[in-house]
């Protein structure tokens, strides 16, 4: 069974020419697309980078510098 487009998938779901049954069938089979895709590029990209944890720390975000705590008064209470 082959899959339409989203696109196509959405103007068929807009115009009510598909049923809930047959809408989710199709976007079962593009998600199942996707996830092909996606491992396939996964597996591309560790092939490239055998060490991500390598490029890990370069791609983090630095910590902000904390605001000095303010310490409470020593006078007297009232």
């Amino acid at each position: 069974m082959a899959a339409y487009s989203l696109d196509a998938l959405l103007q068929r779901w807009a115009l009510h020419q598909l049923t809930s049954e047959q809408a989710i069938g199709q976007i079962l089979l593009i998600l199942q697309h996707v996830e092909e895709r996606l491992l396939s590029l996964e597996k591309s990209a560790a092939a490239q980078q055998p060490t991500l944890s390598a490029v890990t720390p370069a791609l983090a975000l630095p910590t902000p510098p904390r605001a000095p705590r303010k310490r409470p008064s020593q006078g007297k209470a009232r």
